[in-house]
């Protein structure tokens, strides 16, 4: 079993610029202006998407894996968690 929780709060707020797992895909890209956002990798019908949870420290590590186990169910019960954004070419 693939190990998950690997991150810590503190570890979070001192965590240099790049990329840091938490385990489950669920991932923390920091920047280097010290921004951060919270990443959660799903396969939906084959094809990998990556899905926004929110931004450090405005959503804490609690509060995003959370939201990732919740995503994480949907994907199990086969509904899209992320949302495709299409343009209309007829339109245009």
């Amino acid at each position: 079993m693939r190990a998950t929780n690997r991150l810590t709060a503190k570890g979070v707020a001192s965590a240099p610029p790049g990329k840091h797992a938490d385990g489950g895909n669920l991932w923390l890209f920091k920047r280097e202006d010290g921004g951060a956002q919270w990443v959660l990798r799903v396969t939906i019908h084959g094809r990998r998407r990556e899905m926004g949870l929110g931004a450090y420290p405005a959503v804490s590590l609690a509060e995003a894996r959370r939201k990732a186990e919740d995503a994480r169910a949907k994907v199990r019960d086969n509904i899209e968690v992320v949302p495709v954004f299409r343009t209309d070419l007829r339109r245009c």
